[in-house]
């Protein structure tokens, strides 16, 4: 219906006059990466070591149903002043409405994103306090996965690598190019202790 009614437009890509699937459709992206790229990096210092891993992916779009399904639970009156023919007349005045769940190109998202896989600090603890406990070495360290993760500005899911659990065989948005039910991102920190008798 257009902006003013916050509802879509269906266009006529090739101008005939009439919307059909068979003459309409355009090409809206590409699920393949342009590339995949990784980043590793340790260093160490005295007793203290860091180490971090950046991996990314870069150019690919996907499908995003997730909205469709959250769409659908909205429902409400349309404004009185909702006019379609553009003469001052309220056309739909009061009507009840629920969005459809229609496919449209505003679905097609950037499933591009950065993440930081990978970020440990680790410290050695000095040999000889490890020899007057019974150890030869011993090193505690803390570790986060995914402690930072940047998505495309216009993807508005949770998780643009997101495999649905409930779909066996599904292996990500980037191999099918479509997403649904995308669980957001896991995120855990983990303190260790590596030690050597």
């Amino acid at each position: 219906i257009g902006f003013g009614s916050s509802e879509y437009y269906v266009v006529d890509q090739n101008g005939d006059g009439k919307i059909d699937p068979e003459n309409d459709y355009v090409k809206l992206g590409s699920n393949t990466p342009d590339f995949y790229w990784g980043l590793s990096s340790s260093v160490s210092y005295k007793d203290f070591d860091l180490s971090l891993q950046f991996q990314g992916s870069q150019g690919a779009e996907v499908y995003n149903i997730d909205p469709i399904y959250w769409k659908s639970q909205f429902g409400g009156r349309l404004r009185s002043s909702f006019d379609t023919e553009g003469d001052g007349i309220a056309d739909h005045n009061g009507l009840h409405y629920e969005e459809a769940r229609n496919a449209h190109g505003s679905m097609m998202q950037d499933a591009s994103y950065i993440a930081l896989r990978n970020l440990t600090v680790g410290y050695n603890i000095n040999p000889g306090f490890a020899g007057k406990i019974g150890l030869s070495s011993a090193r505690v360290y803390v570790a986060a996965t995914n402690l930072w993760y940047k998505m495309a500005d216009n993807y508005t899911s949770f998780n643009p690598e997101g495999v649905e659990t409930t779909n066996t065989g599904y292996l990500g948005p980037t191999t099918y190019g479509y997403q649904e039910g995308a669980s957001p991102i896991v995120r855990s920190f983990t303190l260790g202790l590596n030690v050597n008798f």
